[in-house]
């Protein structure tokens, strides 16, 4: 009775340390772990990539936010009322996860939160990437809509923000 007994707590054991090792945290496993206190945002802009979204030049800037300064890159399409930004954040993304209408998707294999805003005529959709355990990507598409041929739906926001954001993963996995 003592064997059958410590082959029970055993085999019990064993099955409650198997579903223990599950992923920790709303995302899936990081691909790879991006660096990006060393990954310059405005790689994220290609040159088919502004050709593709009708922008021009790099408007990097360092903005100061509670957890540190932090490194953005943001571009604009003055035509129809677009404009992009690439940013640092010292903080992991899983901290915006209880944000208002945060959705945890993924993006190239990444976790990301999306948040999306309806302004009254301007479309905003931002992506908080899981590329580090204590900091993250966040990607930004706002539209304006300067006129009704030019207006933008959150969805086409966030389909922006995510070619956006595909292109900073591709080329901060080669920095």
């Amino acid at each position: 009775m003592v064997r059958l007994v410590v082959v029970l707590l055993f085999v019990c054991g064993v099955v409650v340390g198997c579903g223990a090792a599950g992923p920790e945290g709303p995302f899936p496993a990081r691909p790879v772990e991006i660096d990006v206190a060393n990954v310059d945002p405005c790689v994220a802009m290609t040159p088919d990539l502004r050709q593709r979204l009708g922008v021009e030049g790099d408007n990097p800037a360092i903005v100061p936010l509670a957890d540190g300064p932090s490194r953005a890159c943001s571009w604009g399409n003055f035509d129809v009322g677009d404009s992009y930004t690439v940013q640092s954040i010292r903080s992991p993304a899983e901290k915006v996860v209880t944000a208002r209408g945060a959705v945890v998707t993924t993006v190239d294999g990444f976790g990301a939160v999306q948040i999306v805003e309806n302004r009254g005529g301007s479309a905003l959709c931002e992506l908080y990437l899981d590329t580090a355990d204590t900091a993250s990507i966040r990607v930004q598409m706002e539209s304006l809509g300067y006129g009704e041929q030019n207006m933008v739906s959150t969805d086409g926001a966030c389909q922006k923000a995510e070619i956006l954001a595909r292109s900073y993963l591709a080329e901060a996995r080669t920095h």
